[in-house]
């Protein structure tokens, strides 16, 4: 039955309803689809970055309280520490952005929602009325129409205008059907964004009290460290306050020259007689070394060029504490030399050497004296002397060196 409606032609026309069409709504919901999936996997990483700086903070604080601290190393960690917490700074300031984005976005849909679904409320109640009309305009015959003209034209303009209302009716019904799919679009828009945006506010929060958690430590880490640079600055001070009170004179410094050509001639001749006296041992270490000092002790010099100017052999450590510490085997292995291996140089230093294989020692010298003899077997943590200052020392201190066939390097490499 064709639904008619006794009003003029044209004087209703169906509109647009605000929002577009459910197309566009559609796209406009993959739009915000891959916005959230972008802002998800931006969560994820971010949380993965938090994860990773936590965990470089705690190696940091850790390193700041192990023994052997490597200095260098530690104020390289606290810089690249302090540039990934500016970052984090910039970058949460950069996601609350988004957050009041997103929200503004999502705040807009929820508007739209509203106003839509009022114009849909007033839409259906018009084409409810339209129908209701049409009903009763339907319970009139076409004859009577035909009747109740003058004319066969006006028969016909009354029965096109019949038929375009009821096609308006139509487009009117179309319209509500398509708002309706288009309301229910956005409506999941609206869903999945909220729920995305209340994860990201709980990140935000947890990720602001986080960044503060990690600037204390931060913090804390740059006090540990200015106070291991002060007290080991004031140990090199006296240190190099001793050494150069043993090269005041030229003539004094010509023959600390003079004993350390001979000292170096006296080691190369430690060496070979080192090398006989390991035959015996296995070829191969297959160890790590442990610290020859234990507790609170400093690194005072690092293997290579030092700041006494000469190529150190080996690493210096000396206890906070002053003299007498004792000094503990790195590792399992056979006394190859002890007491003052090369006094017949010059050399008046209390030196044991462990031979650890046929290819690997560790020297420990300038101690105040020794427990251990040569062919005596030690293990690791054994103690074999104490620190002290014998030899040519500047102040009390243990040189630790390592030397793997015959040359010496850096003790780093076989340490914790």
């Amino acid at each position: 039955m064709a639904l008619v409606l006794a009003v003029a032609p044209g004087s209703m026309r169906p509109t647009v309803l605000a929002g577009g069409t459910v197309d566009e709504a559609i796209q406009e919901q993959q739009r915000m689809e891959a916005e959230l999936a972008r802002q998800r996997q931006q969560l994820a990483d971010l949380r993965r970055q938090q994860s990773e700086l936590t965990a470089s903070l705690a190696h940091l604080s850790t390193d700041l309280h192990t023994a052997g601290l490597e200095l260098a190393a530690a104020k390289r960690e606290l810089a690249r520490v302090t540039e990934q917490l500016e970052a984090s700074r910039k970058d949460l300031v950069s996601y609350r952005r988004q957050i009041r984005n997103l929200e503004t976005n999502l705040d807009a849909v929820a508007a739209e929602l509203v106003t839509t679904k009022q114009e849909l409320t007033v839409r259906e109640a018009l084409l409810q009325d339209h129908l209701r009309t049409a009903y009763e305009q339907s319970q009139t015959s076409l004859l009577e129409v035909i009747l109740s003209t003058d004319t066969f034209g006006e028969v016909s303009n009354q029965l096109t205008a019949m038929l375009s209302l009821s096609d308006e009716d139509r487009r009117l019904a179309d319209d509500i059907r398509q708002t309706r799919e288009r309301l229910a679009v956005r409506q999941k828009t609206l869903t999945d964004g909220r729920e995305t945006l209340t994860a990201l506010r709980d990140a935000e929060k947890q990720r602001a009290d986080s960044l503060a958690q990690q600037q204390r430590k931060a913090d804390e880490a740059k006090r540990a460290l200015k106070t291991y640079e002060r007290q080991l600055a004031e140990l090199r001070s006296r240190q190099r306050a001793q050494y150069a009170a043993s090269v005041r004179t030229e003539s004094h410094t010509k023959a600390l020259m003079e004993d350390e050509r001979a000292e170096l001639v006296g080691q190369r001749e430690l060496v070979e007689r080192l090398k006989r006296r390991a035959n015996r041992l296995d070829l191969a270490y297959r160890g790590r070394f442990e610290w020859p000092e234990r507790g609170d002790f400093f690194v005072t010099q690092e293997f290579g060029w030092t700041t006494f100017d000469h190529n150190h052999t080996g690493i210096d450590l000396a206890y906070r504490t002053g003299c007498g510490g004792a000094i503990y085997a790195a590792g399992d292995g056979v006394v190859l030399a002890d007491d003052r291996p090369n006094i017949a140089y010059g050399d008046t230093a209390i030196g044991v050497v462990i031979g650890h294989s046929q290819r690997l020692q560790t020297w420990y010298w300038h101690l105040s004296r020794e427990i251990v003899s040569v062919g005596q077997e030690v293990h690791v943590g054994d103690v074999i002397g104490y620190e002290g200052a014998t030899g040519r020392a500047t102040g009390c201190h243990l040189h630790f060196q390592v030397n793997l066939d015959d040359i010496p390097i850096n003790p780093r490499n076989y340490l914790p």
